[in-house]
């Protein structure tokens, strides 16, 4: 629906200001602080976001007589079967200062949506995997992997059996290295995709534990990706 930006973020020398690299949207994304950032690290890994938009519209509206203009902070664009997500990020605590005042502004968004069946969420610091330094560590460290060669998600899917560490799985593999190494590549590249599931909210390590594996079919991923798969897939 939206497909480019309504509004330049300026920079701003109180606030994190710049710009993300986000491989869904296949462009640089701008943020203006660092709970933003944050939550664009979440929006990235999460396959239940296609595509991400900063600044996707700005809508008009009155409080005590006076004009005011607002333009939200992201657009999540979901899998078929979902509503995509219109995006506020807020410190709670200054949230909760402003809100008397900025409800106006919120509703004007939702109504501005309303017709196009888009929900309006505004997502705060109190958000469990924000809160969580070590979910946060994982989930930057997730998205420098994603390659993941035909040979190698087949090993792994013969090796694998619920609650292996990935240490074990490697040993089991192969005592070289320097193999171990590179399937340890493919591996990540796996809980990145959440083919395997393992507990984000514990920092990955070799003693990670490995807890399901999924499973996997390559074009229907990539199908998934261009929004093509009714409700997704492995969400």
């Amino acid at each position: 629906m939206f497909d480019k930006p309504s509004r330049v973020i300026p920079k701003n020398y109180r606030n994190i200001t710049g710009k993300f690299s986000s491989k869904k949207s296949d462009r640089l994304i701008s943020y203006e602080s660092k709970l933003e950032r944050d939550f664009l690290y979440l929006f990235e890994l999460n396959n239940i976001v296609l595509k991400i938009l900063e600044q996707p519209f700005t809508v008009e509206y009155t409080m005590d007589q006076q004009e005011y203009k607002y333009t939200p902070d992201f657009y999540l664009k979901t899998p078929m079967g979902y509503k995509d997500i219109v995006v506020e990020v807020k410190y709670h605590n200054e949230l909760k200062t402003i809100f008397p005042t900025s409800k106006y502004k919120y509703r004007a968004a939702q109504q501005h949506i309303k017709d196009a069946d888009i929900e309006f969420h505004i997502y705060t610091d109190r958000c469990s995997f924000i809160q969580s330094d070590e979910y946060k560590f994982n989930t930057h460290f997730l998205l420098n992997y994603n390659f993941l060669p035909t040979d190698d998600l087949q090993i792994i899917q013969e090796l694998f059996f619920p609650y292996i560490s990935i240490e074990q799985l490697l040993n089991l593999y192969s005592s070289d290295k320097y193999k171990q190494l590179n399937l340890l590549n493919s591996l990540w590249t796996m809980i990145r995709r959440n083919i395997i599931r393992v507990d984000l909210f514990e920092k990955l390590t070799l003693d990670t534990q490995l807890l399901e594996l999924k499973r996997y079919d390559e074009e229907t991923y990539m199908a998934h990706l261009d929004g093509k798969i009714l409700k997704g897939y492995l969400l």
